[in-house]
């Protein structure tokens, strides 16, 4: 489930910065691979806990005999098996879908075939709701972001504009680092001394790297840059959101079997499914990746910036916010996020006829089928092997 989600999603936090021309295909994968792995490993139990106890609650069931320990075990790989089945063959047609929504539906499928009355649809009416808004915030934000990005870069001087990149590697920095250190450290005025120190240190290294290019290519430099930034920055926020796509099913039942407490258990899952992940975009990425980076519009440095930037902040937020106030990190479609992002910018910057009609509509064709085929395959394959063992 890790390697084919790495494989069709590698694409969600690569496809601008190659669409705009600025990172090769094999770099930009590797930059996931490396930042995904850290969003996954430092900050994913944020969304493993939602998809674990948040739509089905299967520990309440296995608690009260609802559910047995074998039935625990079977559903949770069932749930697992639909979605990569689903994901592998969509990658295999280059079309970007969304593993959040096909791991939904794994649970869902498994849910309905074993225990409906466990599943927890409060929960699943924010899902739903993030479906919805995800896209449609990152294409407005991503618009915004686009026409103030070209001001910044057409009006302001160069010190304004490198004042606006310190500020935002500040926040990038501050923010990711305090919300890793929430996780493993208690003390809030230790954790605001971490990200501060962290923050402070990368900002004031970037502004000076920065600011040594003297020539009239500097504005092409800091907008490679900023795209290059939010790659990671996005990576990073994948691998918090969707590695539990891959892992948050296997939370009870791993802790059942092998008695470690949740923390512990989230943490060996998350080292386990990120090394997947990141394998999965290593070897197959490259597929999906070509029909967003090109196939929806026609990117450059500046567009790029807008969209992948919008996408990052976009998962980053919903992964976060909900976890600090619920406890509860919500799950969003990265994909969903990055397409709206791209057709965002394409028709900020283009119009009607800066977006691919072909392409996008396939697109949205497989979206629609992404969580009923997965959870589809899910509840039938339970049942077969149910009936079996």
């Amino acid at each position: 489930m890790a390697w084919s989600l790495g494989a069709n999603d590698a694409a969600n936090p690569t496809d601008c910065a190659v669409g705009a021309g600025v990172i090769s295909v094999e770099r930009a994968l590797v930059l996931f691979a490396v930042f995904s792995a850290l969003g996954g490993i430092l900050i994913g139990s944020y969304v493993m806990k939602t998809f674990d106890r948040g739509l089905v609650d299967r520990k309440t069931g296995f608690e009260t005999g609802i559910l047995t320990k074998e039935t625990l075990v079977l559903g949770s790989l069932v749930a697992a098996l639909a979605a990569a089945i689903w994901i592998i063959f969509s990658t295999a047609l280059g079309m970007p879908i969304s593993t959040t929504h096909s791991a939904i539906g794994g649970v869902l499928g498994f849910g309905l075939a074993s225990a409906p009355t466990l599943i927890v649809w409060d929960k699943l009416k924010l899902v739903v709701l993030s479906i919805i808004l995800s896209p449609l915030l990152s294409l407005a934000t991503a618009a915004g972001l686009f026409y103030f990005t070209r001001f910044l870069f057409t009006k302001v001087s160069k010190k304004g504009v490198l004042t606006f990149v310190g500020i935002l590697v500040f926040l990038i920095l501050f923010s990711t680092s305090t919300s890793a250190a929430a996780v493993f450290v208690k003390d809030t005025n230790q954790i605001i001394s971490i990200s501060l120190a962290t923050s402070g240190l990368g900002s004031v290294i970037c502004l000076y790297l920065l600011s040594r290019k003297k020539n009239e290519e500097w504005r092409d430099r800091v907008l490679a840059f900023l795209l290059i930034l939010s790659l990671s920055f996005s990576a990073f926020s994948f691998g918090a959101n969707d590695l539990a796509n891959a892992t948050g099913v296997f939370v009870t039942p791993t802790e059942i079997m092998i008695g470690k407490p949740t923390r512990t258990t989230m943490l060996f899952l998350s080292v386990l499914g990120a090394l997947f992940v990141a394998f999965g975009g290593l070897t197959w990425g490259k597929k999906v990746l070509i029909t967003t980076a090109y196939g929806v519009t026609r990117l450059d440095p500046l567009t790029g910036f807008a969209a992948e930037f919008a996408n990052a902040t976009n998962v980053f937020l919903f992964t976060t916010v909900p976890a600090w106030l619920t406890g509860f990190g919500l799950p969003i479609s990265t994909t969903h996020s990055t397409v709206g992002s791209i057709i965002g910018v394409g028709l900020a910057s283009r119009g009607l006829r800066g977006i691919h009609a072909g392409t996008t509509t396939k697109i949205l064709i497989f979206w629609a089928l992404t969580i009923p085929c997965a959870a589809l395959i899910s509840a039938v394959m339970f049942k077969l092997v149910s009936l079996v063992l």
